[in-house]
């Protein structure tokens, strides 16, 4: 039998290549359609390890801050920070975006607002493969290296430019998009504060009809920040345990009396791997059972 499979494979090898080549490539294609879909899963793990936190502190009633949008005030880290077995807090915005490199070419990456000076504080990236981290306030910027970007090189976020002073390695959002770290206060800016036109608009606006804005709330809040010149606002407050303290018992008080929702570790894994990714989990295993299928029924034409 087997001398005869050879004979029959010498005297047709154009066909016996070609087949060979085509099924190759279809068990290929499933095997990479298996691989995205634990690169997915792997992403959304490593963002949750990368973030340093125990505990995520969101808006309540949302499912944020990365699978839905949340807004809370900054200075509730400060009641969170006195809680009974909180070691660290630390607040943190997230904002997906795209961001202009010194060629002038845009690279998709999620800008991420952390409190900086403070080493070790969850939010921060992790580690470096080069250069520093952010020690001033303001114009400073930390990247993934997957964006690109080169140490001392100018990018350009909404209104201002950062100097990147640090490049870091495997930070990526949940959708694979590489992160940019900036100083909190600028990533409030950029995130929540208007632009100049906006302002400018707002306050004709307020001229034309004084007496409706001085009535009404949302417009006097508005005019407060665009006189303060900044948002009080961020997307999570990120919470590190204290050695040998239950994080169910710490989130207990944030969702009881702080009015707000906390998440562990295993909730948030919840929600990132079976609802914001959940779509695409759904089209990536029917084409995985597509082609499947596919490659028995060819393999199985091939014996027969």
């Amino acid at each position: 039998m087997i001398s005869l499979a050879g004979r029959d494979i010498l005297h047709g090898w154009g066909k016996f290549v070609l087949t060979g080549l085509g099924l190759g490539l279809l068990i290929g294609v499933t095997l990479t359609m298996a691989g995205v879909y634990r690169g997915m899963v792997d992403d959304a793990k490593r963002l949750l390890d990368n973030s340093g936190a125990d505990l995520w502190v969101v808006q309540r009633d949302t499912q944020g801050p990365y699978a839905e949008s949340s807004s809370l005030r900054d200075d509730a880290v400060h009641t969170v920070a006195g809680l009974p077995g909180v070691a660290r807090a630390a607040n943190v915005t997230y904002l997906t975006m795209q961001v202009r490199g010194r060629s002038g070419q845009d690279v998709r990456a999620m800008v991420v607002g952390f409190e900086a000076g403070a080493p070790g504080l969850p939010g921060a990236p992790p580690f470096l493969v080069a250069g520093r981290h952010i020690t001033r306030s303001h114009y400073e910027a930390v990247a993934d290296v997957r964006t690109g970007f080169g140490l001392g090189e100018r990018i350009h976020i909404r209104r201002h430019d950062y100097t990147v002073v640090g490049l870091t390695q495997r930070m990526v959002s949940s959708g694979g998009d590489p992160m940019v770290f900036i100083p909190l206060a600028d990533a409030q800016e950029a995130q929540f504060l208007k632009d100049n036109d906006a302002l400018v608009n707002e306050r004709a606006r307020t001229a034309a009809n004084p007496a409706f804005n001085r009535h009404s709330v949302p417009g006097l809040l508005e005019a407060m920040q665009a006189a303060q010149g900044a948002n009080r606002n961020v997307n999570a407050v990120l919470v590190q345990d204290a050695a040998g303290a239950d994080v169910d018992t710490v989130a207990e008080p944030i969702r009881r009396w702080k009015h707000l929702e906390a998440f562990t570790r295993a909730q948030m894994e919840e929600i990132l791997i079976a609802k914001l990714i959940a779509t695409s989990a759904r089209q990536i295993g029917m084409f995985l059972v597509i082609l499947a299928v596919v490659s028995a029924a060819i393999v199985a034409f091939i014996i027969y």
